[in-house]
């Protein structure tokens, strides 16, 4: 069987003014325009389906505001859906955890009213732990809570079913993989390659950065070629 190579879009914020290295909405919608006009059809990532060409999986780290406000407006128009991980107990608040980097910029986040928007417009969500910390540095109980917990409270707050969890910082271990292993369906890193379902593991799933200006030319080398397969790392667990 021929497995199909499937580009897992990583984004964060779509804001509408260009800031340091990250995208505005007008070159997100260049990309999803290109997406459209190269007949991509996106899909969660329980719906892959190894006989149909042109897949392609979009996640959002994070839950940043402008994810409904730039973004769903964009995905709504092209008929594109896509997944978001939020950070349960920062829902409403701003993205603490970029504090201490340099050029920091405070950002709000999605509320519970914007969650239910997103949600009720075919999006899904997805945990990135409670607090959005390094799963590496932690282990028991405080493990468990930040993997579990958010789980749980999602599922809870929103009436809805989350099985899918994303590595805060893109950091994992042996004993955060285990605990995520135990309660999701599936688990993202900010590992570089497009997903191949023989060869990666389901719960270290490698993705493709957009979250830069690129042309077409270079997002047709990330989502066609093997530009991103060979900067694939396999993560020490």
């Amino acid at each position: 069987m021929i497995y199909p190579k499937i580009p897992v879009l990583l984004y964060h914020s779509i804001e509408k003014d260009y800031f340091q290295d990250r995208i505005d909405v007008l070159d997100f919608e260049k990309q999803i325009f290109y997406l459209k006009n190269k007949k991509y059809i996106s899909i969660f990532t329980n719906e892959i389906d190894v006989k149909i060409k042109n897949q392609i999986i979009l996640t959002f780290d994070d839950g940043y505001k402008d994810i409904v406000t730039n973004v769903l407006p964009i995905l709504k128009k092209y008929n594109f859906k896509a997944i978001c991980f939020i950070v349960s107990n920062q829902i409403g608040k701003n993205n603490i955890w970029d504090q201490n980097q340099k050029n920091y910029q405070k950002k709000e986040l999605m509320n519970e009213s914007d969650i239910n928007e997103w949600l009720n417009n075919g999006m899904l969500i997805g945990s990135h732990t409670q607090n959005h910390v390094d799963l590496t540095k932690l282990e028991g109980i405080k493990l468990k809570n930040e993997i579990e917990n958010s789980k749980k409270f999602l599922e809870e707050t929103f009436a809805t079913h989350v099985k899918d969890f994303c590595y805060p910082f893109g950091k994992v271990n042996s004993n955060s993989y285990k605990e995520v292993k135990k309660v999701y369906d599936n688990a993202y890193t900010t590992n570089r390659s497009r997903y191949l379902l023989n060869k990666h593991d389901p719960f270290l799933i490698p993705r493709v950065d957009m979250g830069k200006k690129l042309n077409n030319f270079k997002i047709f080398l990330k989502l066609k070629t093997f530009y991103e397969d060979i900067k694939f790392l396999k993560n020490e667990i």
